[in-house]
């Protein structure tokens, strides 16, 4: 398939990617596959679908690898494999890189990972970039790396710190990936803080929609991301009636996105949850909104 990158250096709209992760059910995998196959990434313009490795690195990790080749053979689009350094060993990670290029996966988003309790360990990684430098060492893969616009409370050396992105990016590190974040003037700031440090990686912009009470609770705790007035106001406007909840947090990223694209962000990365409802309301949507917008910027007539 395409190293990630070189879709960022070619591509002249935008690029479009979501995050999904491997079920722990078979029932869950085949609704997967069925809604992927209802959704069409390929048609869609879907650039690379990410997914995600076990908590913390633990338990059945091929599956990531089962999916990732899955989605490349079965949809033909890119696939980006997660990675963390939890409990990984040099041994382990040969192997698991291994298995990934035969696999023909080029492209890894590589992780710290959560240190969840005494079980977890990163021993031999104990940052993203000495994982990135360990990847780099064995094989040459596509390498992606997170940041985070708010910065991240678990890894504060890594998170919007300049000095932990240029660590990344030196240890080889080809493009960024953000957190999600639920004000776009985060993501403004960081963008301008990473012009004037002459970061020119290629970068797309998380979005996450809120879709119950419950994961915006879990997630903000996780991460650390502020809510704005807005949106804590919408929480408890619908926080009784799920439904309409998960409508006008669709509604308030797709917003986010319209917003974004206007900037001229370099990507959108939806952070999708396996959501059949997230994935076949807001990438059609996405999609449109980009191609229109890219052929807007590129058919434009002077009458002056």
């Amino acid at each position: 398939m395409t190293k990630i990158s070189e879709i960022y250096y070619t591509k002249s709209a935008p690029v479009l990617s979501f995050e999904i992760f491997p079920p722990k059910k078979e029932a869950g995998i085949e609704l997967l596959y069925q809604t992927l196959d209802e959704v069409n990434p390929k048609k869609l313009g879907v650039d690379y679908i990410s997914v995600t490795y076990g908590a913390g690195g633990l338990g059945d990790n091929t599956k990531t690898c089962d999916l990732a080749q899955y989605i490349q053979t079965h949809f033909g689009v890119t696939a980006l494999h997660h990675l963390t350094g939890v409990n990984q060993t040099p041994e382990s990670l040969r192997d698991i890189l291994s298995k990934v290029e035969q696999a023909d996966i080029e492209n890894i988003l590589a992780l710290r990972g959560d240190l969840v309790d005494k079980t977890y360990v990163n021993v031999n990684y104990p940052y993203a970039k000495d994982l990135i430098y360990g990847i780099k060492q064995l094989r040459d893969f596509n390498v992606g790396a997170a940041i985070y616009p708010e910065g991240y409370t678990g890894n504060p050396i890594t998170g919007i710190s300049i000095a932990g992105t240029k660590e990344k990016i030196a240890s080889g590190a080809d493009f960024l990936i953000s957190q999600f974040f639920f004000e776009n003037d985060m993501y403004y700031n960081m963008q301008e803080r990473l012009k004037n440090n002459y970061i020119k990686v290629p970068l797309s912009a998380g979005v996450m929609p809120i879709i119950s009470k419950t994961q915006i609770e879990r997630v903000t705790h996780m991460i650390g991301s502020s809510l704005p007035t807005e949106l804590v106001n919408i929480v408890r406007k619908y926080e009784d009636n799920p439904e309409d909840l998960k409508k006008v947090g669709i509604e308030y990223a797709l917003k986010q996105i319209q917003d974004l694209l206007d900037h001229g962000v370099d990507g959108i990365h939806l952070y999708a949850m396996n959501q059949p409802s997230v994935l076949k309301s807001m990438l059609p949507i996405i999609s449109q909104e980009i191609k229109t917008k890219h052929f807007f910027e590129n058919n434009i007539i002077d009458h002056g």
